[in-house]
């Protein structure tokens, strides 16, 4: 999970705020996640008892359901890929902006004292979806995500709990 989409996402379906139509979780061999309610329950459970919370975020280059709008956790496997359903798009600072926020509101909702940790994954895009080099679309998928986190950390200054980690 290395987009604001997913991370929000989790917390969403963890506290019962959102149910998926569609399978938008896959893991690195592009194996399936369930939503099985057991496992809502238990993350549900670790989120309750978490003190730190260290978010790293990663991209703002995403695919997305062309039917819902929600975001994929990762890039569809190949097998499961249908260009009439499934799209690719850069996200915006407003959108990652209001993902932070949904993230913070649910943790702050639950552990108001636990701290809250954001970074920027240093890991560089290996591959692009657009028409730009890969350096190109590295430096904007960074910078989209570093203005949003400056955003956040400016409207939540008074938080004492609330970090970014260069």
């Amino acid at each position: 999970m290395v987009n604001t989409f997913a991370v929000a996402q989790q917390f969403q379906w963890a506290y019962g705020e959102k149910e998926f139509d569609e399978s938008l979780w896959y893991d690195k061999s592009g194996v399936e996640a369930s939503y099985d309610a057991a496992i809502r329950e238990r993350t549900r459970a670790i989120f309750d008892r978490t003190d730190i919370f260290l978010i790293t975020l990663g991209l703002s280059e995403v695919w997305y359901s062309k039917l819902t709008g929600d975001v994929f956790w990762r890039a569809i496997p190949r097998s499961k890929f249908d260009p009439l359903r499934h799209g690719f798009k850069v996200s915006t600072v407003a959108e990652n902006l209001e993902n932070l926020n949904t993230i913070y509101r649910i943790i702050r909702a639950r552990r108001p004292n636990a701290s809250v940790i954001f970074t920027l994954s240093p890991v560089p895009l290996l591959a692009t979806f657009r028409p730009v080099s890969c350096i190109t679309a590295n430096s904007v998928s960074k910078s989209i995500l570093r203005v949003a986190l400056d955003e956040f950390h400016t409207s939540h200054s008074q938080d004492k709990q609330l970090f970014y980690f260069p």
